[in-house]
């Protein structure tokens, strides 16, 4: 690797942070195009926790009934190195809300780790480390200079580097392919940069096309870093491909859980929704498993957590505005125009996320190998794309900085914290077990337990197919002592509810004189949904068992109107129903009004074809949520689905419709776009094509 003439860096930042509030994460950010992928993540749904807790997101813990769900496919989640310690939380149940509440052995158990949570101040230690979270979009280019003035720190030692590239390999074997390959010289160039530094070993890495991840400690800290895992969430083309999206990377450092993510988000100056959306859904999609049971848990479910990468956030001035500030060095000025911050403060993307204040110019675009800004015929305005947020307690920015390495059209950035992590005493962790076990032994002895509910009865109206709908019930201790509380199936039955009922939390410990609320849940999805559009008169209702122990049982009574929907039927119901599903029942088999082909697919396809054949890039676009619903309300009820949406939401219902009778969306989706805009075949006989496959 050639040694490149290095400029000086460009001067470190203020420690000043820029805290936002706390973070609304329960916020659903999917349209009805991904439905099919949400059917798959349906028990990680972020339903309002019934606990507000220190940390951020809980609510992909809570809600199951019978079995613990399957992983979403798209979280890309596994192990890299084997840990036996769960991540920390501070939500009553988290650690158990994954288990059949029939089979959990002790929910004393769970509420004393609970405890011991709330007082792990009396048996813990801080131990301070350094952080240093780089990030840099090198352009598709190779090593070509010293990573020394990046990655060194003049006046400190560096315990952990969390080390963020973009746009490694711009070639379409990247991103088709998953080749991989030109990851490994600048992996090189780090571990020979950080041999030079002092004696650090790599934890873990991990790639999606251009993006990379890496982590390195020093070796007496990486001897105590454990439970070790990674997962990527491509976000690009389609909503699926690593052109864009993220890779994150899970650990427990000591007794603190830390989780770093690298994203790349959407480009340009306008697409500044987009980019938001590109960040919900990597929170979303990027899981992790616990290490000893099924549990999963997001990005926010850690003690300390950093964001870095190509944000592509713009500034919004005239690039004449831009430069003549960046001369001024005005950073102050430039940043009242930065989208980042901006989004932030309204709440619409990384809410709850704090960062140092920029001192720095901004670090997009250059002339490669030049410290001009961009002189091409596009001369995009510069920005600072490239960023490091935080999220967590007990964390410090020491240093925000950039520096002058000239291999790219992006500047890399570097910021450097002073982290607080938990180091657990055994002598005191086991003293304060025991105060806690007396403490509540001694109120169990008192007295039996004895709760009532606010009501007995629950009646969810109008339900619809994939929207869940929850309905509150308060369990108060009346008596004297603790109350253990869980929900038991009925007789000759596995499960305690019906599976479209959730439960949260599903058992439960209540301290006298106080409340804890109950989340009763009603969610229709693929699994479900066949069912009641098939057989109108199935009743959606249920009768749950609440089992005090050493106390009475309570009996609540759940009750429901589900609202039939074309989607969620299998394509042999579908051909059944002549008239719209809402107006009519299934025939027969040999009845003359037998369906070849279902109505809705045919008339989503006679109207896409009228109307929409000019639109080349309509299957590339997802709908508007709410043009989405109408269209469906539309097919539901036999009403003009011309007036109901535009061409782009049309597509996203023929897609969801193909998505949940069993086939892929990213096989569906390019077979249709490939079939009608390079073989010039019109839709209406891909259509056709593709239903007398499955016939």
């Amino acid at each position: 690797m050639a040694e490149g003439g290095v400029g000086a860096g460009a001067g470190s930042g203020s420690v000043r942070p820029l805290v936002g509030s706390m973070p609304n994460l329960h916020a659903n950010p999917l349209v009805h195009l991904a439905r099919s992928h949400h059917h798959h993540a349906t028990h990680h749904m972020h339903a309002t926790h019934h606990m507000h807790a220190t940390h951020h997101m809980h609510a992909t813990h809570h809600m199951h009934h019978g079995p613990a769900p399957p992983a979403s496919p798209s979280s890309a989640s596994h192990s890299s190195t084997p840990g036996s310690s769960a991540a920390s939380s501070s939500s009553l149940y988290s650690e158990d809300a994954t288990a059949d509440p029939v089979h959990v052995t002790s929910v004393k158990e769970a509420w004393i780790r609970s405890q011991l949570r709330e007082r792990e101040g009396e048996f813990c230690e801080k131990k301070n480390i350094t952080v240093m979270c780089a990030t840099w979009n090198v352009n598709g280019r190779r090593p070509a200079e010293s990573l020394l003035p990046w990655l060194s720190s003049d006046d400190l030692r560096i315990d952990i580097y969390c080390i963020a590239f973009q746009e490694l390999d711009l070639t379409p074997e990247a991103l088709l392919l998953g080749d991989t390959s030109r990851s490994l010289p600048w992996e090189s160039s780090i571990e020979a940069t950080l041999r030079q530094l002092g004696p650090y070993r790599k934890v873990s890495s991990r790639q999606l096309v251009g993006m990379l991840l890496c982590v390195f400690a020093l070796e007496h800290h990486a001897l105590h870093i454990s439970d070790v895992r990674s997962g990527a969430a491509g976000v690009g083309v389609l909503g699926l491909m690593g052109n864009k999206g993220g890779v994150a990377i899970r650990m427990q450092v000591y007794d603190s859980t830390m989780c770093v993510v690298n994203t790349h988000l959407s480009a340009h100056l306008d697409n500044i929704a987009r980019r938001n959306q590109d960040y919900k859904e990597v929170c979303r999609r990027i899981l992790f498993e616990h290490p000893s049971s099924d549990q999963l848990y997001s990005v926010f479910d850690h003690d300390h957590l950093f964001w870095c990468g190509d944000l592509n956030y713009r500034l919004n001035l005239t690039d004449f505005e831009v430069r003549n500030k960046i001369r001024q060095e005005d950073w102050a000025t430039l940043f009242e125009f930065d989208q980042l911050q901006q989004q932030m403060k309204s709440g619409a993307a990384f809410d709850g996320f704090s960062e140092a204040a920029i001192e720095f110019a901004p670090t997009y675009k250059y002339d490669p190998g030049t410290a001009c800004y961009d002189t091409s015929e596009k001369h995009r305005t510069p920005a600072w794309c490239d960023r490091v947020l935080w999220q967590g307690p007990n964390i410090v920015p020491l240093h925000y900085e950039r520096r002058e390495l000239l291999t790219s059209d992006h500047r890399p950035v570097s910021c450097t914290f002073a982290v607080q992590t938990k180091v657990t005493i055994p002598k005191r962790k086991a003293d304060v077990y025991q105060s806690i076990v007396k403490e509540l032994d001694k109120m169990e002895n008192e007295t039996l337990p004895d709760a009532t509910l606010s009501h007995n009865s629950v009646t969810f109206s109008d339900v619809r197919y994939m929207c869940p709908q929850t309905h509150v019930i308060d369990i108060e201790n009346t008596g004297q002592v603790v109350a253990r509380f869980r929900f038991i199936p009925k007789l000759d039955e596995k499960r305690f509810c019906k599976p479209w009922l959730w439960v949260n939390p599903p058992f439960g410990m209540v301290i006298p004189g106080e409340k804890m609320r109950i989340e009763l849940t009603a969610y229709v999805d693929n699994a479900t949904a066949p069912d009641f559009n098939y057989d109108q008169a199935i009743p959606m209702e249920d009768i749950l068992i609440l089992h005090l122990e050493g106390g009475k049982d309570h009996f609540i009574s759940v009750s429901g109107n589900y609202i039939p929907t074309c989607l969620g039927c299998f394509l042999d119901q579908l051909v059944r129903h002549p008239l719209p599903i809402r107006h009519g029942r299934p025939v027969d088999d040999g009845n003359d009004n037998l369906l070849p082909i279902p109505k809705e697919v045919l008339r989503l396809v006679d109207v896409l074809n009228d109307h929409a054949l000019d639109h080349v890039s309509i299957f590339m676009k997802p709908g508007d949520a709410a043009t989405v619903d109408a269209v469906i309300e539309a097919l539901d009820c036999g009403e003009d689905i011309i007036q109901a949406g535009a061409s782009s939401c049309l597509c996203a219902c023929l897609v969801c419709a193909w998505c949940v009778l069993g086939v892929r969306l990213v096989c569906v989706s390019v077979c249709l776009v490939c079939a009608w805009c390079v073989l010039g075949v019109r839709l209406v006989c891909v259509s056709v094509c593709l239903v007398c496959a499955w016939c």
